[in-house]
C-alpha cells in the first residue's frame, strides 16, 4: 500500500522513496512506490506527471491500492528515487478541483441544484446538475456564479483531513462519501468527501468564469466552467478573436455583435435572393429542354451541385417530364431522378440500377430518388436510365 504524502500536503513536490516493484500495465512501464506525493486520477481529477529520478512520469492511476506511476523509461532498477511533481499542473488542478467545490456549494445553496458529476478537462471543466435546464436562465448562471466567487474573496481557511466519530457527525455533507473519512471542509460554505488535492484557503482559486450551460440527459443540465489562471487565459482568447473580428468588420470591438448581427441579415437577405435567381434559372431551363425534346424522359448535366439538379429537376416535373438530371462537382457527380406522381417507372429503381456503373450509393421513392457517384462514366450511366424509364 502507498503512502499518500498529497493527503497530508498538497503543496509537496518534492519527495524521496523506494522503488516497490515495476511491471508493465497497457504498453507502459508502471513504477510502485511506498510513498508518493503524485495524485492518482479519480473524483473527475486528472493524475499528476513529474519525474522519478529525472524521467518523465506521464500518468498517475490507482490500482488495488497501488500508485502506478507510469513512466517514459522501459525498464526500472528497484532502489531509492527522488520524485518531483509537475506544481504548474497540480496548481492548475487544485485552482479547478476547489472552485467546482465551491460552485457545486453555490449551485446547492442558490438553486437547490444538487451535482451529480465532475470532470476536469484540459482547457475547461464541467459540473452535471441535477437540475432541469429550463431553471438555469443567464441571470441563475450568474447568481450561482458570484455567489461562489464571494466564497472565494473571503480568502477562507480550507481543512482537507480525517473526521471521524462526532465530530464527523456535525458535519452537514454536501454528497455522501464514496470511501474514506477525509473531508475537505469550508466552514459556514461547504464540507464534502473528497481525496483530491485543495489549496489552503479559497482565495487561492482566484476567481470562477462560468462559461455556458446545456442539456444534459433527460434531467440533468451540464455547466462549463474555469478557474484561476484558466479565467485569464479565456479572457486573453476571448479578447484576440474580438479582436480579429473587429478588424474582419471592420468596426470597433465594443461594435462586433450588432456588426455581426447585420452580416447575417444581408448574407440570409442574399441567400434569398440567389435561391430565387437559382429558381427562375431552372424554370427557364426546364422549358428550353421541353422546347427541345418535346417527348420523353430529358437526361441533362447541369452546373451548381446537388441543389441546381433537384431545381431542374422539380421545374421538369412540374411540367409533366420524367427528369434524369445530374451535376459533377470534380471527380464526383450528383443525381436527381424524378417524375410526376401517378403511374411510371419507379425512380428509386431506376438509380439503384445504374449506380453500380458510377460505384456510388444512394436511395429514394418511386417519384424521386437521389444519390452520387464517380463522374467517369456518367454519359453512360444516364444512357443507362433513359433506356430503362423508356422501356418501362
Amino acid at each position: 500500500m502507498t503512502e499518500r504524502l498529497y493527503l497530508t500536503d498538497s503543496y509537496l513536490t518534492r519527495f524521496h522513496a523506494r522503488v516497490v516493484r515495476t511491471f508493465q500495465s497497457k504498453n507502459q512501464l508502471a513504477v510502485v512506490l511506498d510513498r508518493s506525493a503524485f495524485y492518482p486520477e479519480g473524483g473527475g481529477q486528472p493524475g499528476d506527471r513529474g519525474t522519478l529520478g529525472g524521467v518523465p512520469v506521464l500518468d498517475t492511476q490507482e490500482r488495488d491500492g497501488e500508485l502506478l506511476h507510469l513512466v517514459d523509461a522501459p525498464t526500472w532498477t528497484l532502489g531509492e528515487v527522488d520524485g518531483i511533481v509537475d506544481w504548474a499542473r497540480r496548481f492548475d488542478h487544485m485552482q479547478q478541483h476547489h472552485g467546482q467545490h465551491l460552485l457545486s456549494a453555490a449551485f446547492l445553496r442558490v438553486h437547490q441544484a444538487p451535482t451529480v458529476s465532475f470532470h476536469l478537462g484540459e482547457k475547461t471543466c464541467t459540473i452535471d446538475l441535477d437540475c432541469p435546464i429550463d431553471r438555469l436562465s443567464p441571470a441563475a448562471l450568474r447568481a450561482a456564479e458570484a455567489s461562489a466567487n464571494e466564497s472565494i474573496w473571503r480568502d477562507l481557511p480550507v481543512i482537507a483531513r480525517d473526521f471521524v466519530g462526532e465530530e464527523r457527525a456535525r458535519l452537514t455533507l454536501r454528497k455522501e462519501p464514496v470511501k474514506g473519512d477525509r473531508v475537505v471542509l469550508v466552514e459556514g460554505v461547504d464540507a464534502s468527501p473528497c481525496g483530491g488535492t485543495h489549496p489552503r484557503r479559497t482565495g487561492e482559486v482566484g476567481c470562477i468564469a462560468v462559461l455556458r450551460s446545456q442539456r444534459w440527459g433527460s434531467r440533468a443540465a451540464r455547466v462549463e466552467f474555469v478557474c484561476g489562471n484558466r479565467v485569464v487565459q479565456q479572457l486573453v482568447q476571448a479578447n484576440e478573436t474580438i479582436s480579429r473580428t473587429a478588424d474582419a468588420l471592420r468596426v470597433a470591438p465594443a461594435e462586433v455583435g450588432e456588426a455581426a448581427a447585420r452580416v447575417a441579415a444581408e448574407a440570409q437577405a442574399r441567400r434569398k435572393a440567389i435561391e430565387a435567381l437559382e429558381g427562375q434559372l431552372a424554370s427557364h431551363q426546364a422549358d428550353a429542354l421541353v422546347a427541345a425534346q418535346p417527348s420523353g424522359p430529358i437526361a441533362e448535366t447541369v452546373e451548381g451541385g446537388l441543389q441546381a439538379a433537384k431545381l431542374l429537376s422539380t421545374a421538369l416535373v412540374a411540367r409533366g417530364r420524367v427528369a434524369l438530371i445530374a451535376s459533377r462537382e470534380g471527380q464526383r457527380v450528383h443525381l436527381c431522378f424524378s417524375r410526376p406522381a401517378g403511374p411510371g417507372a419507379a425512380m428509386n429503381a431506376v438509380l439503384k440500377s445504374v449506380l453500380p456503373i458510377l460505384e456510388g450509393q444512394g436511395g429514394g421513392s418511386a417519384e424521386i430518388a437521389q444519390g452520387s457517384g464517380n463522374a467517369s462514366r456518367l454519359t453512360e450511366a444516364l444512357t443507362a436510365a433513359r433506356q430503362q424509364v423508356l422501356g418501362t
